[in-house]
């Protein structure tokens, strides 16, 4: 069954749910595209369904669909385009208090080039105050492919993360977002990324957000460099 197929079928059985269950359903969508070093480029078109269980939480079913594009070093300084299509579905619940957001999410990843992955992801923003919150969470994925490293067998790799930010609402329609990820894998290679966003909020329920990443890592082989995001979101 196509990727388009199957996103279709999981578009109709969401609007069906709405239909029947208007009351607690909320639908979900959106889009965003990456470009930057190493001719990197993806586009993630999402869609999503998210249950009310209560007024300060929620669960969220969510899935995307990655296509993305790199070269891929090879010698006398030549290089060879590589591009794979994935699909990844994601269970999450979050969870609003007063001073505290918390969430949790478990995805699944399935793909071209012989990729599968898991990734856990967890975190919190404390609001410290009405306009401004600390963010601080985790990251952990374990994968197995042979997309990154196309010449070599195989490979099962393991990566963990953490991270630290600052979220300021400075208006209602406007929001700046920054993050220090840190990472590691299981093959000892070392990593950091710096994201700022701004979130702009023209009218409820649309969300659109600009990134710029700076990301560094330790490896030969590396995307090291500079990269741009912008994504348009609808959020009930």
């Amino acid at each position: 069954m196509s990727q388009l197929r199957k996103l279709l079928i999981l578009s109709g059985i969401i609007f069906l749910g709405i239909k029947g269950w208007a009351v607690t359903l909320y639908p979900q969508a959106g889009t965003e595209y990456y470009f930057g070093a190493n001719k990197f480029r993806s586009l993630k078109p999402w869609i999503g369904l998210r249950l009310s269980l209560s007024s300060t939480s929620s669960f969220l079913l969510k899935y995307t669909h990655h296509v993305l594009s790199f070269n891929y070093p090879l010698e006398d300084d030549l290089s060879q385009k590589r591009e794979a299509t994935l699909s990844q579905f994601i269970g999450a619940f979050y969870q609003s208090k007063a001073t505290t957001d918390i969430h949790l999410a478990l995805s699944y990843f399935h793909g071209s080039e012989d990729y599968t992955a898991l990734n856990l992801d967890g975190g919190a923003i404390w609001k410290l105050a009405a306009k401004i919150g600390l963010e601080g969470g985790f990251y952990l994925l374990d994968e197995s492919s042979i997309l990154w490293y196309p010449n070599d067998p195989k490979r099962r790799i393991r990566v963990g993360a953490i991270r630290g930010g600052i979220d300021l609402n400075l208006f209602s329609f406007l929001k700046i977002n920054s993050v220090l990820y840190l990472y590691r894998n299981s093959e000892k290679i070392k990593a950091r990324t710096l994201a700022v966003s701004l979130i702009l909020i023209p009218r409820d329920p649309f969300y659109l957000v600009f990134t710029f990443w700076d990301y560094r890592e330790s490896a030969t082989y590396h995307f090291s460099g500079q990269y741009l995001s912008f994504g348009l979101h609808i959020y009930y």
